[in-house]
């Protein structure tokens, strides 16, 4: 079993090589500096991975939906993609504003607030669809917001293409 990982900040990366040489895992991991959205990803990553994942990341995206459709061409036929994160279901007012604004008071940059029938509609815009959205167990869920895990797949194509 091999594992590819891709973060943009180096300092992931770094952090990540020094993890997996301490597990001796540094022949079995291949850890890249990059954009999922960067053109060179398949001929760096590959292309034949079972499945892709998004770790809390979804609410930092730019564009989540090409994101999805970026991550889904390294995909082999059947391959999924899973995405953990906390969406909200309402926000209290203003922290729509001072959520973005937090990086600049911390080192963590918490992203944008992304709702939960946002998440839902990026997988469609990616022309992709659901094929799980549960919560995560004994993680967040209350009125404000909820822990889920997605499980995303490429639409199937019909025999006559639709």
């Amino acid at each position: 079993l091999s594992v590819v990982g891709i973060d943009y900040e180096e300092r992931y990366i770094v952090k990540a090589k020094a993890v997996a040489a301490k597990a001796g895992l540094s022949e079995r991991l291949k850890l890249h500096c990059a954009s999922v959205y960067d053109r060179a990803l398949p001929e760096m990553a590959g292309k034949d991975f079972d499945c892709a994942y998004f770790s809390g990341s979804f609410s930092l995206l730019p564009d989540p939906p090409e994101a999805l459709r970026a991550v889904a061409a390294l995909l082999k036929p059947g391959g999924v993609i899973y995405i953990t994160q906390t969406f909200q279901r309402r926000a209290p007012p203003g922290l729509s504003v001072i959520k973005p604004l937090m990086k600049y008071c911390t080192t963590i940059d918490f992203g944008q607030l992304v709702f939960e029938r946002e998440a839902v509609a990026f997988v469609e815009q990616a022309g992709m669809e659901l094929a799980e959205n549960v919560v995560v167990p004994r993680s967040v869920d209350n009125s404000l917001q909820v822990a889920r895990l997605l499980v995303v797949r490429p639409k199937k194509r019909s025999l006559f293409g639709r």
